[in-house]
C-alpha cells in the first residue's frame, strides 16, 4: 500500500517520536515515524505527477490542527492509540482534493497514531493490548503532550513495499 503522509515539523516531530520511541519500547511494538495520513493511494501511482502539482499551488501548507483528544481504542492495529485532531476546513480541503486526485478510498478520521498494537519481532497483532491497556496508555500520552495544536507539512509518499503490517517495510518514497 501507498500512502500520502504529512509530517509535523521540528520540536513536535522530536517530542512525538520520543513518545511513539518509549511507548513501542516499553509494550514491545513497533516504533513509527509520527504522521497523519492524507489518503491511500490504490494501484496505480500514475497520479503522484498530479498530486504533488496540487500540494505546490494550493498554498495550503502548512496546516495548523488543533487536537481534540487522546484516545486508546481497539479500532485496528494502527489506530490503537492516536491524536485526534479537528478536521478544519483546510484540513478536509486538502485532504478531499487528493482523494479526488488519487482516486482514494473513503477517508477515515484524521488522527495522528501514537502506538500501533502490532508485535516488535512478528509484527501480528497483539490482543493482550486491550481496551482497557489502550485507554490507560492514551491518558499517559494525554498527560505527556502539551501541545494543543500541531503544524503538519512536509508532505511525503509512503510505501509499504506490499507488506502493510510489516512496520520495518515501510519507506518514504517521494518528497513533494
Amino acid at each position: 500500500m501507498t500512502s500520502i503522509w504529512l509530517q509535523l515539523q521540528g520540536s513536535q516531530e522530536q517530542a512525538l517520536q520520543g513518545l511513539i520511541d518509549n511507548m513501542a519500547a516499553e509494550h514491545r511494538t513497533v516504533s513509527f515515524r509520527p504522521h497523519l495520513t492524507v489518503c491511500n493511494v490504490p494501484g496505480d501511482l500514475a497520479p503522484l505527477d498530479a498530486a504533488g502539482a496540487y500540494i505546490k499551488e494550493c498554498g495550503l501548507l502548512p496546516l495548523t490542527v488543533a487536537k481534540t483528544a487522546v484516545t486508546g481504542a481497539v479500532i485496528t492495529p494502527f489506530r490503537a492509540v492516536f491524536i485526534e485532531v479537528e478536521y478544519s476546513p483546510a484540513l478536509r480541503e486538502f485532504r478531499e482534493r487528493l482523494r479526488d486526485i488519487v482516486g482514494a478510498p473513503p477517508l477515515i478520521p484524521p488522527h495522528i497514531s501514537l502506538l500501533y498494537t502490532l508485535d516488535r519481532v512478528s509484527q501480528g497483532h497483539r490482543p493482550d493490548l486491550d481496551a482497557e491497556m489502550l485507554a490507560a496508555i492514551a491518558a499517559r500520552c494525554a498527560e505527556a503532550i502539551k501541545d494543543t495544536n500541531f503544524t503538519l507539512a512536509r508532505p511525503v509518499v509512503n510505501s509499504t513495499g506490499g507488506a502493510e503490517t510489516d512496520v520495518r517495510s515501510w519507506k518514504i518514497v517521494r518528497d513533494f
